[in-house]
Protein backbone atom coordinates (compact mmCIF):
# COMPACT_ATOMS: atom_id res chain seq x y z
CA UNK A 1 0.00 0.00 0.00
CA UNK A 2 2.89 2.52 1.02
CA UNK A 3 4.61 1.04 -2.25
CA UNK A 4 1.70 2.10 -4.42
CA UNK A 5 1.73 6.02 -2.83
CA UNK A 6 5.97 6.17 -3.23
CA UNK A 7 5.67 4.84 -6.51
CA UNK A 8 3.08 6.93 -7.78
CA UNK A 9 4.44 10.37 -6.35
CA UNK A 10 7.95 9.03 -8.10
CA UNK A 11 6.52 8.94 -11.04
CA UNK A 12 5.03 12.18 -11.02
CA UNK A 13 8.29 13.48 -10.19
CA UNK A 14 10.95 11.36 -12.85
CA UNK A 15 12.88 12.56 -15.62
CA UNK A 16 14.08 11.63 -18.46
CA UNK A 17 17.62 11.40 -19.68
CA UNK A 18 17.18 15.15 -22.05
CA UNK A 19 14.86 16.52 -18.87
CA UNK A 20 15.37 17.68 -15.46
CA UNK A 21 13.09 17.82 -12.58
CA UNK A 22 12.63 19.93 -9.65
CA UNK A 23 10.74 18.77 -6.77
CA UNK A 24 9.32 21.45 -4.81
CA UNK A 25 6.95 20.28 -2.26
CA UNK A 26 6.16 16.73 -0.81
CA UNK A 27 3.32 16.54 1.47
CA UNK A 28 1.88 12.96 3.01
CA UNK A 29 -0.81 12.88 5.68
CA UNK A 30 -1.60 9.13 7.22
CA UNK A 31 -4.65 7.66 8.97
CA UNK A 32 -3.36 7.54 12.80
CA UNK A 33 -5.38 4.28 13.30
CA UNK A 34 -3.06 2.44 10.52
CA UNK A 35 0.18 4.41 10.50
CA UNK A 36 2.71 5.38 13.43
CA UNK A 37 5.36 7.45 11.14
CA UNK A 38 5.08 8.20 7.63
CA UNK A 39 7.86 10.33 6.87
CA UNK A 40 8.36 10.74 3.39
CA UNK A 41 11.28 13.01 1.92
CA UNK A 42 13.34 14.37 -1.04
CA UNK A 43 17.01 15.31 -0.87
CA UNK A 44 18.86 16.62 -3.82
CA UNK A 45 16.40 14.26 -6.09
CA UNK A 46 16.94 10.97 -3.92
CA UNK A 47 14.12 10.25 -2.31
CA UNK A 48 13.73 8.19 1.46
CA UNK A 49 10.61 7.24 3.24
CA UNK A 50 10.23 6.05 6.99
CA UNK A 51 7.18 3.95 7.84
CA UNK A 52 5.46 2.01 10.57
CA UNK A 53 2.41 0.40 9.89
CA UNK A 54 0.27 -0.48 13.22
CA UNK A 55 -1.95 -3.39 11.89
CA UNK A 56 -1.58 -5.76 8.54
CA UNK A 57 -3.26 -4.32 5.45
CA UNK A 58 -5.84 -7.08 4.30
CA UNK A 59 -6.33 -7.20 0.62
CA UNK A 60 -8.81 -4.44 -0.70
CA UNK A 61 -7.53 -1.31 0.05
CA UNK A 62 -7.13 0.93 -3.13
CA UNK A 63 -5.45 3.68 -4.39
CA UNK A 64 -7.12 6.74 -6.44
CA UNK A 65 -4.22 8.69 -8.14
CA UNK A 66 -4.50 12.00 -9.94
CA UNK A 67 -1.61 13.60 -12.07
CA UNK A 68 -2.00 16.91 -13.39
CA UNK A 69 0.26 19.18 -15.66
CA UNK A 70 0.03 22.89 -15.39
CA UNK A 71 2.13 24.29 -19.33
CA UNK A 72 4.69 27.17 -18.19
CA UNK A 73 2.15 29.78 -19.83
CA UNK A 74 -1.49 28.64 -17.87
CA UNK A 75 -2.75 29.30 -14.81
CA UNK A 76 -4.61 26.27 -13.88
CA UNK A 77 -3.43 22.42 -13.80
CA UNK A 78 -5.38 20.14 -16.30
CA UNK A 79 -6.01 16.30 -15.48
CA UNK A 80 -3.84 14.12 -17.68
CA UNK A 81 -4.53 10.88 -15.57
CA UNK A 82 -6.61 9.31 -13.09
CA UNK A 83 -6.49 6.15 -12.23
CA UNK A 84 -8.26 3.85 -9.03
CA UNK A 85 -7.30 0.18 -8.81
CA UNK A 86 -7.37 -2.35 -6.03
CA UNK A 87 -3.24 -2.56 -5.30
CA UNK A 88 -3.11 -6.21 -4.48
CA UNK A 89 -5.43 -7.47 -7.44
CA UNK A 90 -2.81 -5.09 -9.66
CA UNK A 91 0.10 -7.01 -8.22
CA UNK A 92 -0.94 -10.59 -8.57
CA UNK A 93 -2.24 -10.17 -12.12
CA UNK A 94 0.64 -8.11 -13.31
CA UNK A 95 3.26 -9.33 -15.76
CA UNK A 96 6.15 -7.06 -17.43
CA UNK A 97 4.45 -3.83 -17.29
CA UNK A 98 5.59 -0.41 -16.68
CA UNK A 99 4.36 -0.54 -13.28
CA UNK A 100 5.85 -3.70 -12.11
CA UNK A 101 9.15 -2.43 -13.63
CA UNK A 102 8.76 0.52 -11.47
CA UNK A 103 7.92 -1.46 -7.86
CA UNK A 104 11.32 -3.49 -8.87
CA UNK A 105 13.15 -0.37 -9.12
CA UNK A 106 11.88 0.74 -5.72
CA UNK A 107 12.29 -2.92 -4.47
CA UNK A 108 16.09 -2.74 -4.69
CA UNK A 109 16.63 0.29 -2.01
CA UNK A 110 13.44 -0.84 0.21
CA UNK A 111 11.83 -3.34 2.16
CA UNK A 112 8.47 -2.70 0.93
CA UNK A 113 5.85 -5.45 0.28
CA UNK A 114 5.42 -6.90 -3.32
CA UNK A 115 2.66 -8.86 -2.05
CA UNK A 116 -1.22 -8.76 0.14
CA UNK A 117 -1.32 -9.19 2.90
CA UNK A 118 1.06 -6.45 4.44
CA UNK A 119 1.98 -7.04 7.96
CA UNK A 120 2.69 -4.97 10.29
CA UNK A 121 5.96 -2.82 10.60
CA UNK A 122 8.45 -1.06 10.34
CA UNK A 123 9.16 -0.16 6.22
CA UNK A 124 11.65 2.20 4.84
CA UNK A 125 13.03 3.48 1.44
CA UNK A 126 16.71 4.59 1.59
CA UNK A 127 18.34 6.89 -1.44
CA UNK A 128 16.56 5.45 -4.15
CA UNK A 129 16.95 7.49 -7.39
CA UNK A 130 14.71 7.26 -10.54
CA UNK A 131 15.64 4.70 -12.97
CA UNK A 132 15.81 7.23 -16.21
CA UNK A 133 15.00 3.81 -18.52
CA UNK A 134 11.58 3.71 -16.47
CA UNK A 135 10.21 7.34 -17.34
CA UNK A 136 8.00 7.61 -20.06
CA UNK A 137 9.32 10.03 -22.71
CA UNK A 138 6.12 12.19 -23.85
CA UNK A 139 5.87 14.11 -20.26
CA UNK A 140 6.08 17.47 -21.07
CA UNK A 141 7.45 20.66 -19.82
CA UNK A 142 5.64 22.08 -17.05
CA UNK A 143 4.44 22.02 -13.21
CA UNK A 144 3.30 18.93 -12.37
CA UNK A 145 0.72 17.94 -9.48
CA UNK A 146 0.08 14.45 -7.83
CA UNK A 147 -2.48 13.47 -5.72
CA UNK A 148 -2.36 9.90 -4.42
CA UNK A 149 -4.90 8.09 -1.74
CA UNK A 150 -4.84 4.92 -0.52
CA UNK A 151 -7.99 3.64 1.13
CA UNK A 152 -10.37 0.76 1.99
CA UNK A 153 -14.15 1.47 0.64
CA UNK A 154 -15.99 2.63 -2.10
CA UNK A 155 -13.79 6.27 -3.22
CA UNK A 156 -15.87 9.08 -2.67
CA UNK A 157 -18.30 7.64 -0.28
CA UNK A 158 -19.39 7.23 3.07
CA UNK A 159 -17.45 3.90 3.51
CA UNK A 160 -14.00 5.56 1.73
CA UNK A 161 -11.54 4.98 4.75
CA UNK A 162 -8.68 6.68 4.04
CA UNK A 163 -5.13 5.35 4.87
CA UNK A 164 -2.31 7.69 3.55
CA UNK A 165 -2.81 10.77 0.94
CA UNK A 166 0.22 12.35 -0.65
CA UNK A 167 0.70 15.50 -2.99
CA UNK A 168 3.52 15.86 -4.63
CA UNK A 169 4.52 19.11 -6.74
CA UNK A 170 7.43 19.32 -9.40
CA UNK A 171 8.92 21.33 -12.71
CA UNK A 172 9.73 19.10 -15.35
CA UNK A 173 11.73 21.02 -18.28
CA UNK A 174 12.52 19.39 -21.46
CA UNK A 175 16.07 20.45 -22.97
Amino acid sequence: MLKIACILILISVSQSESSSVALTRVQCEKNSKFFDTLNVTSVNGTIYADVHLLQTLKAGFRAHVDVQLRLSNARNFQSLVQADTDYCELLSTLKDSLFRRWIKSVSKNSNFMENCPVPAGHYYLKGWHVDMGLVPSYLLSGDYLLSALVYYGKYRTKKQMFLVRCMVEATMHNK
